[in-house]
């Protein structure tokens, strides 16, 4: 995270060298960001400890809508999903099962609404702009986790088969972004950004059924408490539309 502070503060040294910023060059705009990229599960999430969730990089795919009302400032909302990767090994290793299933990993979808600063610098004009950008969120999350299934030897286990299923979880969170938009005649270019959430401990629901060596079922509802955060690398396209009349 710091090396990416580093970086764009060189940036918008750099460029300011050769172009001050317009601040009113994209108000009354729209802008729509589509990208992807790696997403990296925070400390807890990915510990592999007693009390961590064996979380691994992952994916992200999203989209950003923001409408610019004057002065590079603008409103908007983002939907985004990530996916993370599940550590099976070290799981395997602290379960110790005599045989397994694992698939999906741990799945999150999340809705926000943003407030986004621009801060524009027109190098060619009406072709060529560098923008930085800095955008903040507030949302809802949900939350699941993968589908796991174990079994043991009755002579090492109380339980032979035991099944964890994901539940419907969701949760608030607070976010942000900031990136580079290299944008050509204003209305389209590429964004490279990096997003993260802040740290918040919330609870995933999920389901328990355990068979014993008689076949007896229990079944039983469940949570993990644990830290969510996350932080990631984006590369996208952004499209420009309206403007002032």
């Amino acid at each position: 995270m710091k090396r990416y502070i580093f970086t764009l503060i060189a940036s918008i040294a750099m460029i300011s060298i050769v172009a001050q910023p317009n601040m009113n060059l994209l108000d009354k705009k729209v802008n729509i960001d589509v990208y992807g990229g790696m997403v990296i599960p925070g400390t807890s999430f990915s510990s592999t400890n007693q009390n961590g969730l064996f979380a691994k990089n992952g994916f992200q795919i999203g989209f950003d809508v923001n409408y610019i009302i004057a002065y590079g400032l603008g409103v908007g909302f983002n939907y985004e999903f990530n996916r993370f990767n599940f550590d099976k090994d070290a799981f395997i290793s602290y379960a110790q099962p005599d045989s397994f299933s694992i698939s999906r990993g741990y799945n999150s979808g999340k809705f926000c609404l943003n407030a986004q600063i621009n801060i524009p610098f027109e190098i060619i004009k009406d072709k060529f702009t560098i923008n930085l950008y800095g955008e903040g969120n507030a949302g809802l999350r949900t939350m699941s986790i993968p589908s796991i299934d174990l079994k043991y030897n009755e002579l090492s286990n109380r339980f032979v088969e035991i099944s964890y299923r994901a539940r419907n979880s969701s949760m608030g969170f607070l976010g942000y972004s900031a990136g580079l938009q290299f944008l050509f005649l204003n209305k389209f270019g590429i964004n490279l950004s990096y997003n993260a959430l802040l740290k918040s401990r919330h609870s995933v629901k999920y389901s328990v059924r355990k068979f014993d060596a008689q076949g007896q079922l229990y079944e039983e509802e469940s949570y993990v408490n644990n830290y969510l955060e996350h932080s990631g690398y984006q590369l996208g396209f952004v499209f420009w539309f309206g403007g002032k009349k």
